[in-house]
């Protein structure tokens, strides 16, 4: 997938083992067995003679030109072999990072866990509007929640770009809105829930807002933690997909009911983009 580049898996790796979690002997194996091949690609050729080199008489010179040149050829000889080794231990590694990333972001859960429980009590003491400009800053209760939300927050946003560094290794989220569905996740659509017109009077606005917070990152998340219609599950990349999908069935089923004619066309339509 990614070729002879490991970078992307590298900082996966790089990004687990800063959360502490385990590190496979296949992955370990497959970056040592890497490492030989770069370092053996680098092997160097022997040094040039100085003054200080040239020996006493020609037939030692002729000797020593020899034993050299044997030493170059090696050295030619080992970046080669280690050329044509490159390609296929670099995909070892990438598979070998890859197939352990799932397991990664799901051991992340319940940090995450543990940081939205502790903004989710913070977001209790804040006002309901939670755009900065709007908080009451004289008052100490507003202040010491807040500065215990930014806490939080902050740790949520270095966890998440863990997460976004092994996710990478797969492949990445895609799109813009999936910022949001690789943390959230959204419930399904339904028939009962497209007629309540549940999508454009609860989950949309608070989407809505969500975006509107863009630049206000603890109030983002304070948002996030409060609203009863996101559940902040992180994803992995397949599962960020499945998100991304659920949200297009809503928007299919929403468009059927509207075009269609009379309330049993409506239905139909519905249960038919439902099902697609």
């Amino acid at each position: 997938m990614f070729g002879t580049d490991t970078r992307l898996a590298e900082n996966a790796v790089t990004a687990a083992k800063r959360r502490g979690l385990p590190i496979s002997p296949d992955i370990e194996n497959a970056a040592g067995m890497y490492k030989v091949i770069v370092d053996a690609s680098h092997d160097p050729h022997p040094p040039r003679p100085t003054v200080a080199d040239i020996p006493a008489t020609p037939e030692q010179l002729r000797a020593r030109i020899e034993e050299q040149a044997t030493a170059k050829r090696h050295a030619e000889y080992v970046r080669s072999v280690a050329a044509d080794y490159h390609q296929p231990l670099a995909s070892a590694y990438n598979q070998a990072v890859q197939a352990a990333v799932p397991g990664w972001i799901v051991s992340l859960q319940p940090k995450f866990d543990a940081l939205v429980r502790a903004l989710a009590g913070q977001a209790k003491k804040l006002p309901v509007d939670l755009r900065v400009e709007a908080m009451d800053w004289n008052d100490a209760r507003i202040s010491a929640a807040w500065e215990k939300a930014e806490s939080a927050a902050h740790q949520l946003d270095q966890l998440v770009s863990d997460r976004q560094d092994m996710a990478r290794a797969i492949g990445g989220d895609g799109g813009r809105d999936n910022e949001l569905y690789a943390v959230a996740k959204l419930p399904d659509p339904d028939e009962q829930a497209v007629f309540g017109h549940v999508m454009r009077d609860q989950i949309g606005p608070a989407i809505k807002e969500w975006k509107e917070l863009r630049g206000q990152p603890v109030s983002r998340w304070l948002h996030l933690a409060r609203s009863p219609h996101i559940d902040l599950i992180l994803a992995t990349p397949g599962e960020v997909t499945e998100r991304a999908a659920a949200m297009q069935r809503w928007r299919d089923a929403i468009a059927a009911m509207h075009d269609a004619q009379g309330r049993n066309g409506a239905v139909t339509a519905v249960r038919q983009a439902l099902a697609a």
